[in-house]
């Protein structure tokens, strides 16, 4: 909760900060806004031999601030801080059956850059979209069974959005696949942990 409070506190400075500066130069290429959010985890394991589990995929949300730096009419850099919050978890079933979970990095702050390419439009421009993201744990384990963490992750984004041009301001949402390069696992149970992500995110800039 703490965490939350805290990057709701950073988020409201910073677009006092941002609103003010893109009052001073409208006809600038720079646009600022904020995002929300929903992602779904898909965990991809590789086991020792004698583990034995269960994996659990849910449905997370996540939120953010973002900048866009139009190039040109077309290609545009956007620069993007999200906070997510996962819900993906294995479940270890030991000999005697009994449980315990391993949460696949419940809280992460996300620092990306995607690449934009606009197909051309007036009111409705779609686009698609490429960038690296690199996602760092916030939260600890404390609510699972077992002390394992999760560690950093870099991971590859690809998606399609479409802008809207409404009159105060641009709503885009945008789908994206989030694939994850990094073995992020401490667990002594498996090889390896790789964590992929679809996700839904509407924009407001």
């Amino acid at each position: 909760m703490k965490t939350v409070i805290l990057f709701m506190a950073l988020v409201f400075c910073s677009f006092s900060i941002l609103a003010q500066a893109e009052n001073e130069s409208e006809e600038g290429k720079f646009r600022f806004g904020f995002n929300v959010g929903t992602n779904y985890s898909m965990v991809n394991p590789v086991s020792t031999p004698k583990a034995n589990y269960e994996i659990s995929n849910g449905i997370g949300f996540n939120l953010g601030i973002l900048m866009d730096y139009s190039v040109n009419e077309n290609f545009i850099i956007s620069p993007k801080s999200e906070l997510s919050f996962h819900n993906s978890s294995l479940d270890f079933i030991n000999p005697n059956d009994s449980r315990y979970t391993y949460n696949i990095l419940p809280v992460s702050l996300n620092i990306m850059t995607h690449f934009k390419y606009k197909i051309a439009g007036k009111k409705h421009e779609p686009y698609i979209l490429a960038g690296p993201n690199f996602k760092i744990p916030l939260s600890q384990n404390t609510n699972s069974d077992t002390g394992f963490n999760t560690t950093s992750d870099f991971a590859i984004d690809f998606g399609i959005g479409l802008e809207n041009k409404l009159k105060h301001f641009i709503f885009a949402p945008e789908l994206r696949y989030s694939f994850g390069l990094l073995n992020i696992n401490t667990n002594p149970a498996l090889r390896s942990l790789n964590l992929h992500s679809i996700l839904l995110v509407l924009n407001f800039k």
